[in-house]
């Protein structure tokens, strides 16, 4: 399936429309976002450097091609190779959440049983990603982005004589 292509609206003839930008497939940014972290940096601060770093790889495939940081996000959590690493802040907010800040996925309320029986709800966790939240809402302030192995867990980088012995 091609990428989507995205054409002025304005009203004008046929010709005259010029496509501004195409938005690549999911397949294709999960396999350069790959690419880019086993390439070069070992570790990409925020998620603004990793985007412009990969959007340096899908314009060579495809010149028109852009993506934001929020689809990136929601692309590349929970996909082996790569490894997205979250920082956050707790604010009180006392409204309830609907969907992940993350990767935007539905949240499941923590339910926990008392003494009573009855059931209480103390937060809520997200059902794709590590994600978790409680009465003080835990926002996230720093994505980082690094190589991962197929387990999910970041490689050790470094000489070998650093690394614990295996057991």
């Amino acid at each position: 399936m091609p990428a989507k292509d995205v054409t002025d609206e304005r009203p004008a003839s046929p010709a005259a429309r010029t496509v501004r930008f195409r938005r690549p497939e999911p397949e294709l940014v999960q396999r350069m976002a790959r690419r880019v972290v086993r390439a070069g940096k070992a570790t990409f601060p925020s998620q603004a450097a990793f985007r412009l770093a990969l959007l340096g790889y899908l314009r060579r495939e495809e010149p028109l091609a852009t993506i934001s940081g929020t689809r990136l996000r929601h692309l590349l959590v929970g996909v082996p190779g790569v490894r997205v690493s979250v920082r956050y802040t707790e604010r009180h907010d006392p409204r309830p959440l609907r969907h992940c800040p993350v990767c935007g996925s539905d949240l499941i309320p923590i339910r926990n049983r008392t003494l009573t029986g009855e059931t209480v709800v103390l937060g809520q966790r997200c059902s794709r990603c590590d994600y978790w939240t409680h009465d003080k809402r835990r926002v996230p302030v720093r994505y980082t982005f690094s190589q991962a192995g197929i387990d999910g867990r970041p490689l050790r980088k470094g000489p070998r004589s650093l690394r614990p012995d295996p057991v």
